[in-house]
């Protein structure tokens, strides 16, 4: 039996992340959709594997722990290890944003009339990270699939490094299917302008914005953005909610932003 016909007979639950517990020189291995990945803690390290397939797809949203943890990694396997004076039992495998802005371009063109407003739900990819006691910081910090990089400026020496990725931006949440790899964020367009917007791209600045888990939702989620369009002569106004999204429902505080919102906002805006 392959590998993608163990994963269709036992679907998981999308709820990858959490605490692992590693005994003295235990070896653990998963796949997080086409990402294999394998933790080895010894005395004083630990070893981080992975293999990545040179295209991975978005649909790719199942995951498992493997049963045979020293199965021999594709090549090229990447590896890293980290040294201590002594390794501690628990590691945490928590989801992290994207480390660079990402820019969303919805299958279809979006439309917002004048003098309305609207909500739009759009998902960006999720990075895997370790984190081990009395580290601040992750051991690794790994996007589960790979997005592309795009550039998004004026011009090609005013603008920044972000990636790419193809969105099914939704109106209505329940239209939008969970993946386990990727985060909700809500997008709240008021056009107060007379003129009709169009929207087909947009620099959503995800290393600004927190991270939370709904277990009623089973989604993961950021903070809401608010986006006031107030006419062609002037930068839309940007603002990141400090509450979670109604929609969300009860939240679990899954990870801080990654970078202050105050450094993101003046790009995104001049942009828009």
């Amino acid at each position: 039996m392959s590998l993608d016909q163990k994963l269709e007979q036992n679907p998981s639950t999308l709820r990858w992340w959490g605490e692992q517990h590693f005994e003295l020189n235990q070896v653990r291995a998963w796949q997080f959709g086409s990402l294999l990945f394998r933790l080895t803690r010894g005395l004083q390290e630990w070893r981080m594997e992975y293999y990545r397939p040179q295209i991975q797809y978005d649909y790719e949203q199942k995951w498992q722990e493997m049963d045979d943890p020293h199965f021999s990694f594709p090549r090229p396997v990447h590896v890293e290890r980290y040294m201590f004076r002594e390794t501690h039992p628990k590691i945490q495998l928590i989801p992290r944003l994207a480390d660079r802005s990402v820019v969303i371009r919805p299958v279809d063109p979006i439309y917002i009339p004048a003098g309305q407003r609207g909500t739009l739900y759009i998902s960006t990819p999720l990075w895997l990270s370790g984190y081990v006691e009395s580290q601040k910081t992750p051991l690794f910090d790994i996007p589960v699939i790979m997005p592309k990089d795009t550039w998004f400026g004026p011009d090609q020496r005013s603008g920044e490094m972000c990636y790419a990725t193809s969105v099914d931006g939704r109106t209505e949440l329940k239209q939008l299917r969970p993946r386990a790899f990727r985060a909700v964020t809500p997008i709240d367009f008021h056009n107060v302008s007379g003129n009709q917007l169009r929207f087909d791209r947009m620099n959503v600045p995800v290393p600004a914005l927190p991270l939370f888990y709904s277990e009623s939702t089973e989604r993961l989620w950021t903070s809401q953005i608010k986006v006031i369009h107030e006419g062609m002569d002037r930068p839309a106004r940007i603002r990141i909610e400090n509450r979670t999204p109604p929609l969300a429902g009860d939240v679990i505080y899954v990870n801080p932003a990654r970078a202050p919102g105050s450094t993101l906002f003046n790009m995104f805006d001049s942009f828009f």
